[in-house]
């Protein structure tokens, strides 16, 4: 397992420069799972995402809105289903960036100084922010 939470104080520092999110390039996202907490994104290759922090939706027009709330976030996470994920980044603030074939991007937030804000799980490897 990697963590890359490494707190100072209530300081978050997002994500070291190393990490590689490149495996999930190509990957089909199967099936989201909507709770009153959490999100959660499986993807083909046994990749899996459980977000328990606030999200960014953007649309291929620019068009943005940012998601506490999962269940309001629920038409535009649907639609991305079965969409192929074409560019991954993760910056050094902790975001996520998920950018779909159909032009939609994904980004998903480390916004919590006390909790884990999501983790990835890809196979055998489990990143944790």
């Amino acid at each position: 397992m990697f963590h890359c939470r490494r707190q100072s104080g209530n300081q978050m520092y997002g994500l070291p420069p190393n990490v590689d999110f490149s495996f999930f390039t190509g990957k089909t996202l199967l099936q989201i799972c909507i709770g009153a907490h959490d999100l959660i994104l499986n993807f083909d290759g046994s990749i899996a995402v459980t977000v328990v922090s606030s999200i960014k939706c953007t649309t291929p027009g620019g068009q943005q809105q940012t998601y506490e709330n999962f269940q309001q976030a629920a038409a535009f996470v649907a639609n991305l289903v079965s969409e192929v994920v074409v560019t991954v980044h993760g910056d050094p603030a902790g975001t996520l960036m998920l950018e779909f074939q159909g032009g939609d991007r994904l980004s998903i937030f480390d916004d919590s100084k006390q909790y884990e804000s999501y983790t990835v799980k890809a196979g055998n490897r489990m990143i944790v922010v």
